[in-house]
């Protein structure tokens, strides 16, 4: 699962990646997932501020 979030400072791509993993958490955008099939997902925060970039992951597993 992806997420994306625009910061507004270089220094706050940190916190930016951090939110979007929170969010794709509080929004359950995962709980389809087993029914498929799937155990295990890897979960991705990408910030972006101007041209830089930061990317954060999470593997859960789903069982």
């Amino acid at each position: 699962m992806i997420w994306q979030k625009v910061s507004d400072t270089y220094k706050g791509m940190e916190t930016a990646c951090d939110a979007a993993l929170k969010q794709i958490e509080a929004n359950h955008y995962n709980d389809w997932l087993p029914e498929e099939g799937y155990t295990e997902v890897l979960n991705y925060g990408i910030a972006f501020f101007k041209k830089q970039c930061r990317v954060k992951s999470v593997r859960k597993t789903l069982v």
